[in-house]
């Protein structure tokens, strides 16, 4: 395999610890300690001008005093002392370092120490880990690059741990035994070298089954998606967990690192058109780190669970039921092949109670899960049980799990219902034969969900190219800073197949004669001046039966509003949805798709997507809302027309992607979805500020 740029920063073969020292429990004997812990057989040079040796070890004064040049040197003194470090790290042409130095001074010059770093790094070709990181691990050679003391045996594996929290990195590299990693590292600032530089590395390494993601922001979004693609082509999972969710937590990130957490609706785009897979907490995450990391593929078909109880079950089904996550239907055959291994009064189906007497557990269990799991209809199966160490029936059931994974090439997991059973022995057991131990109902539902999105998104077509439409009229118009006003804006989406009602532009009563002959009635009334909030203020007249009533509305509108204003067709009613489109400065235009008109208000339901895609992608967009159920029709209402609805849905999204960065807002609501077809009743859109 072709070396990586990051090769010498992530598995060099000579390391220089400048700041290394003899006394024991600083970070200068640590930095020492960690390197050699795992086994790492490069060469090490220790470099501090106060001593000679430590330890037994040559010591040298600086860097130009070492009988070679390391391909890496780790920075591991005060923020104040690293500029001239790094200096002579440059001079002597190392190519990596790792900084362990928040690189803050109270009297600083400008550019800061952070950014005279970068530039000279940059200028350089050096890659750097941090400022302010806690360094990285690399299973693979054994090498630790770390300023504090943890302890040994991390597992290899195949997780790529890639962590922006010190805490977050430590937390699943220093306690959690049944995960096995191929990197683990903690890019602090990332002055130079980023998540995706990382990721990039990783994608590299022939070990490496899934990347897990702690993020608070992305500094380079475009090597980002970059890595995302590559790790789609290579059929890598990405789980992430991204922090910055709510305006608290983003201003929280800018105090805390200087990261700007950015709009969260850009990511969800991003991670749902690489099919990244999103967790909520550190323990989802190792859970679906854990399931992701099994050397088995998921097969098709839906999830199968074994049960030694009926009430955790229960339980089970529940939170299954809660999170979306369906269960297998047997076939015939697979049911008889239970029947003949279950108890009396236990019945033959998915989840299956198997709990029963202790005779001849091992085989029953092995049976049972065997003939469950190679059901058609199974993807993948879970043993769900409470196994600890040292208990009566633990021991046959994790045998006979271990038994049941030959009879089978499906996935197998044990799961402990409650997380602080200890089983720490029949977890690294099980981890010898490929069976991952998962701490927690949810954990391990939420997990088996996920691998089965991640399976589900492998198997779709790649989306159709399509054309963008010609929109320079109106990129011209919002280029020079025009909002377009509702009639434009209605105007514009009804040239590009998006349906709208007829209606007429007025400025004057003299104008209302011609302008009611071009409509059919009932009409709705609108102003056209400036009011972000029409039917707060009183511009907005429905159901207007005639041209004397539209009359009559438009005098008293005028009057109190001014003489601006939109007489549109009434619109049939149905189920309101809302699209938008946003300009994100790092990921470019995104839609989002929203419950519209007041439940908008009541409901958080909401789907964000890079632009443009295709009809398929608009049909599974959909599906996500809760507001879907009221599109299939319900209470005897009739079904709106999906397909039409995916198709304006979809011209849409090209629209906004030919618009480009000169629209910053495009606001549609309603978007009235019918048995007919969907039409836009109001638009606003809104140019993008430059600067």
């Amino acid at each position: 395999m072709a070396n990586h740029e990051l090769d010498g920063l992530l598995k060099p073969r000579s390391v220089a610890i400048v700041g290394a020292s003899d006394r024991e429990g600083s970070s200068g004997h640590a930095m020492m300690t960690m390197c050699a812990l795992d086994g790492f057989e490069g060469q090490v040079y220790l470099v501090n001008p106060r001593l000679d040796r430590i330890e037994g070890k040559a010591c040298s004064p600086d860097l130009a005093s070492l009988p070679k040049v390391p391909e890496h040197v780790v920075i591991g003194v005060a923020s104040r002392f690293v500029d001239g470090i790094l200096d002579q790290a440059i001079a002597l042409g190392v190519r990596s370092a790792t900084i362990f130095a928040s690189c803050y001074l109270e009297s600083d010059g400008n550019p800061a120490l952070p950014q005279r770093i970068a530039q000279k790094a940059r200028a350089a070709g050096m890659a750097i880990c941090g400022a302010n990181c806690m360094g990285f691990y690399n299973p693979g050679n054994g090498l630790r690059v770390a300023s504090m003391s943890s302890p040994p045996g991390i597992r290899r594996g195949g997780i790529a741990w890639i962590a922006q929290s010190g805490s977050t990195f430590g937390a699943l590299a220093h306690n959690d035994r049944r995960l096995g990693f191929s990197l683990c590292v903690s890019t602090g600032m990332e002055l130079v070298t980023t998540v995706a530089d990382y990721m990039d590395w990783a994608l590299d390494q022939p070990e490496t089954r899934v990347i897990g993601l702690f993020l608070e922001t992305i500094r380079d979004p475009a090597a980002f998606m970059a890595a995302l693609e590559k790790a789609q082509a290579a059929k890598i999972p990405v789980v992430a967990l991204k922090v910055g969710r709510t305006e608290k937590s983003a201003q929280m990130a800018v105090s805390h690192t200087g990261a700007v957490a950015g709009n969260d609706a850009a990511y969800q785009a991003v991670f749902r058109k690489y099919g990244v897979t999103r967790v909520a907490d550190m323990d989802e995450m190792a859970a679906t780190l854990a399931l992701f990391d099994t050397p088995r593929m998921v097969a098709p078909g839906r999830l199968g669970t074994v049960h030694d109880s009926g009430g955790e079950r229960e339980l089970v089904v529940d939170i299954a039921t809660e999170i979306g996550l369906d269960f297998a239907t047997l076939e015939p055959a697979t049911c008889r092949a239970l029947e003949a291994c279950l108890e009396p009064g236990l019945h033959p189906e998915n989840p299956l109670d198997a709990y029963g007497t202790d005779h001849d557990l091992i085989n029953r269990n092995a049976a049972m899960i065997g003939a469950l799991v190679n059901d058609p209809n199974v993807a993948m199966g879970l043993f769900m049980s409470d196994p600890r160490d040292g208990y009566g029936y633990a021991d046959q059931y994790v045998e006979g799990l271990v038994k049941a994974s030959d009879m089978t090439d499906k996935p197998l997991a044990l799961v402990t219902n409650y997380s602080m059973t200890d089983e720490r022995e029949f977890a690294q057991h099980l981890l010898q034969q490929g069976i991952p131990l998962i701490r927690g109902t949810r954990n391990a539902l939420l997990a088996a969900r996920h691998v089965m999105e991640w399976r589900d998104h492998l198997a779709r077509p790649l989306p159709q190219a399509t054309n963008l439409p010609d929109t320079r009229y109106w990129r011209n118009r919002l280029a020079a800073g025009f909002t377009l006003s509702e009639h434009e804006g209605l105007k514009m989406l009804s040239g590009y197949g998006i349906d709208c009602p007829r209606m007429a532009r007025i400025d004057s009563v003299e104008e209302l004669p011609d302008a009611c002959k071009s409509l059919r009635f009932p009409a709705v009334l609108k102003t056209a001046e400036e009011h972000a909030h029409k039917s707060d203020v009183g511009g907005v007249v429905l159901s207007l039966p005639d041209a004397d009533a539209v009359h009559t509305a438009y005098e008293e509108m005028a009057a109190a509003l001014g003489p601006k204003a939109l007489i549109a067709e009434m619109a049939p009613k149905g189920v309101e949805l809302a699209l938008g489109s946003v300009w994100d400065e790092s990921f470019g235009p995104i839609v989002l798709i929203t419950a519209g008109g007041v439940l908008m208000e009541f409901l958080n339901d909401k789907a964000a997507v890079l632009a443009p895609f295709d009809e398929a992608e608009a049909l599974r967009l959909l599906r996500t809302l809760r507001v879907f159920r009221l599109l299939q029709g319900v209470r005897g209402q009739p079904p709106v027309d999906l397909n039409a609805l995916a198709k304006s849905v979809a011209s849409f999204s090209r629209i906004i992607a030919s618009l480009g960065d000169t629209c910053g807002e495009i606001d549609i609501n309603p978007l009235v979805c019918t048995e007919g077809g969907p039409v836009a009743l109001d638009c606003l859109i809104v140019p993008r500020q430059s600067g």
